[in-house]
């Protein structure tokens, strides 16, 4: 081999590693993935060897700049997502450049190892590469390398894939956990098979699904539906009333509850629970689509997408929403939010979703302009302007944003707010802005109060997504006096707050059962007072379902006794995180699996009206 080729070979090898490493966080990891990186890389460079050095050195100078930037880009995503890119995650590259704060903010000193190479390679490689300057390999010698290394190299990659698929069988053809896969197989071959997988999915026929499988999906909806009481509790007490969703960014149910200094992070939300309905065992479940995710989950009651966003991917779907429902029964329906109206591509969704008019960026007056855009103060305010001129009833759904990452806002509306020990660092800049989106939130709380509207409306308030991101664990453990965020405290904490405000007093009280995202729309609709027994759902009104279950995009579930890292093996006694037999919840894995695989179908093939008719 000549030394530029084994000099390429062990930085580009020794950068994956550490790029495994640091998403794994356990160290460099098993010998499968070992020797599955370096056969991949062996494949990807050795081929070189068939060339003259003067074209040889650039294009290994090349690879290597070109590995570096999908391994800087995928930690990138890793760090604030808790995923790996995919190519259809690609097609909506777009967004990154109206958030271009969020991403520089996820830059870390360290990530200077994974370039460092690429400064002072050119140097290495004329010292490494002086000895074989004036030396001949006959090009048949060189062939015979070059086919042994590719033969080499295909056994060494496969070992990790052949590992993972034996303990693991159907990850490969799931997909879900891309994390895990590339934890196990390495960063280049999890991106040579999602490259794979995607080409093929293009180059395909894309064929009608079967009848066979519309009666499996048909008959699951059924027996969701069936779990239900004949006379569902509080069924209809929101009738004939207004609905007022409020979608707050980055809010999580850990700052509930809680003082810093002294002082509650969250008053105005604490005084609201206190007479409304409250859900703290209430999750996330976004994934690549972020906010937008969040507003699929709660508005028609699906999963997002496996890969990418919903709102990229499927914009021209005939969905079946709450704001169509709504429509339906003779209801206004509007979204409000001040950011651009391309943005996550709302001004087509939300048509799609049935809303009849959406207010963006474009309507409201930027007087008040902190972070990405307007204050929620402002936002509030200018929102109430237009609802008040609505012909009741209405459903209005909300989206604030100065609670959105990296929380680098001009704090000159912001009220004083002593972090302590956290004042000036990412977790005090969070929550700094919670305390003034709670500050806002108050506001507009007492303005409905004072017009009248808060009787006349069900107003319902939840967060949409996390707000720390895991490269700032730490931060989160130290807050909540952890000694370790581990795999349990982490999933445990991903929890974001569901408020229920009800028009009737008495109507009060916090809910433990295990939700998500997915069941707000199927809540609300029992709330109003509407039939959903044909409505395709994948989520449970849970206020009358007598157990819960969180499904997450990568195949994790959590009921309200246990939590499951699927892909991993392991399972966690909800309670106390206590390890718990994973062969007693293979009935629950199967579920979650066959739910996410159904959820797939009806996204990519447009079933939502079919099926419910």
């Amino acid at each position: 081999m000549n030394g530029d080729i084994f000099l390429y070979f062990i930085l580009i090898t020794a950068k994956l590693l550490f790029f495994n490493s640091a998403i794994d966080g356990t160290g460099i990891g098993s010998l499968p993935l070992i020797v599955s990186i370096a056969g991949a890389v062996l494949i990807l460079i050795f081929w070189t060897n068939l060339l003259p050095r003067r074209v040889r050195l650039p294009i290994l100078y090349i690879l290597d700049c070109v590995i570096t930037f999908v391994i800087i880009a995928d930690m990138l995503f890793f760090r604030y997502f808790n995923d790996i890119l995919s190519m259809p995650v690609l097609e909506q590259a777009s967004v990154v450049t109206s958030v271009k704060s969020s991403v520089a903010s996820l830059l870390h000193g360290s990530d200077l190892i994974f370039v460092a190479d690429i400064l002072i390679i050119p140097i290495i490689s004329v010292i490494a590469g002086r000895k074989d300057r004036h030396r001949k390999i006959s090009l048949r010698r060189r062939i015979t390398c070059f086919l042994s290394a590719i033969i080499i190299g295909i056994g060494m990659s496969s070992y990790g894939i052949l590992e993972l698929s034996k303990t693991q069988p159907g990850i490969f053809s799931s997909f879900y956990d891309k994390v895990y896969i590339a934890q196990n197989i390495g960063l280049l071959s999890y991106h040579g098979i999602d490259a794979f997988r995607y080409i093929k999915s293009q180059n395909k026929a894309v064929l009608p699904v079967s009848e066979e499988d519309k009666r499996e999906i048909t008959e699951f909806l059924k027996n969701k539906k069936s779990e239900q009481p004949l006379s569902p509790g509080l069924f209809g007490i929101g009738k004939d009333k207004n609905l007022i969703v409020v979608q707050v960014e980055a809010l999580q149910e850990f700052v509930i509850g809680r003082s810093v200094e002294g002082r509650e992070i969250t008053p105005n939300l604490n005084k609201l629970i206190k007479n409304s309905l409250y859900f703290d065992n209430y999750y996330t479940q976004t994934a690549a689509g972020g906010t937008s995710d969040a507003e699929l989950l709660s508005n028609v009651s699906m999963h997002p997408a496996k890969d990418g966003a919903a709102f990229i991917r499927f914009p021209m779907n005939d969905y079946y929403s709450l704001a169509g429902r709504l429509s339906e029964e003779g209801y206004l329906t509007s979204a409000m939010h001040a950011f651009k109206p391309d943005y996550w591509n709302r001004s087509t969704i939300y048509k799609a979703f049935g809303f009849d008019e959406f207010i963006s960026k474009e309507d409201y007056v930027p007087d008040e302009i902190s972070g990405m855009g307007l204050t929620d103060k402002s936002f509030f305010r200018q929102s109430l302007e237009y609802m008040e001129k609505y012909k009741e009833p209405y459903y209005t759904f909300l989206i604030t944003l100065t609670g959105h990452f990296p929380y680098e806002n001009d704090k000159r509306y912001f009220s004083d707010f002593n972090t302590g020990k956290y004042k000036d660092t990412f977790f005090g800049n969070y929550l700094e802005a919670i305390h003034y989106a709670d500050e806002a939130m108050g506001e507009f709380i007492g303005e409905l109060e004072s017009r009248g509207l808060l009787d006349r409306s069900v107003l319902a308030v939840y967060g949409d997504h996390f707000g720390i991101p895991k490269d700032k664990k730490e931060y989160l453990a130290d807050f909540l006096g952890l000694k370790d965020m581990d795999d349990y405290n982490w999933v445990r904490q991903q929890k974001i707050p569901l408020i229920i405000h009800l028009p009737k007093v008495g109507y009060s009280g916090t809910k433990h059962i295990a939700g998500g995202g997915l069941d707000f729309m199927p809540t609300i609709l029992n709330i109003m007072g509407f039939d959903s027994s044909n409505i395709p759902m994948l989520g449970r009104d849970l206020l009358n379902s007598s157990e819960g279950m969180v499904i997450l995009r990568n195949g994790y579930f959590i009921t309200d006794k246990y939590i499951c890292l699927t892909s991993k093996g392991v399972a966690y006694d909800a309670e106390n995180g206590s390890t718990y037999p994973m062969e007693k919840l293979e009935k629950e894995k199967e579920l979650a699996l066959r739910q996410l695989r159904y959820s797939d179908m009806i996204m990519e093939n447009n079933l939502a009206r079919e099926l419910l008719n």
